[in-house]
């Protein structure tokens, strides 16, 4: 967050959180951040989470990289489980950590990390990149990043 901070330290919230290069730093960046995912669907099955995260993560993988990679990526979705149950309230914490590694709980529980900057890079595009998963989700977290970065 330092590296950020000394180059967008004295913008306004609404310059930083309309920037391009900042977003693209933050996906880029080693800093912590987590994404919590709740589950509010009580038949969800750990499967389709597998999946999902199969299609959006490797299509930002190739993205990244130019080709895919299917060994990183199952790294990460083999973490998913098919013992895993995902009842309604369950949290899901993905937190990509200093070192580019890629932390994963289940209701705090951790089931596992993939030290990798493209899988981090990845992940954090999914979420905040140009085409987000939920584009919501990216306003909420552009707008707290900017705000504790801004001079405002």
């Amino acid at each position: 967050m330092d590296k950020l901070g000394s180059k967008y330290t004295g913008f306004s919230f609404a310059e930083l959180k309309q920037s391009k290069s900042f977003q693209d730093d933050v996906v880029a960046s080693d800093f912590d951040l987590t994404v919590r995912l709740v589950i509010v669907y009580g038949r969800l099955k750990v499967g389709s989470v597998r999946t999902a995260f199969e299609e959006s993560i490797g299509s930002r993988i190739k993205k990244f990289s130019g080709k895919e990679d299917r060994p990183l990526l199952e790294s990460f979705t083999s973490l998913f489980s098919d013992d895993i149950k995902l009842p309604k309230g369950t949290i899901i914490d993905v937190t990509r950590q200093s070192g580019h590694s890629l932390a994963t709980k289940i209701d705090g529980k951790e089931i596992g990390a993939v030290q990798s900057s493209l899988l981090s890079r990845a992940f954090v595009d999914l979420y905040i990149g140009d085409e987000p998963f939920d584009v919501t989700g990216k306003d909420d977290i552009s707008s707290k990043l900017a705000s504790f970065l801004s001079k405002e």
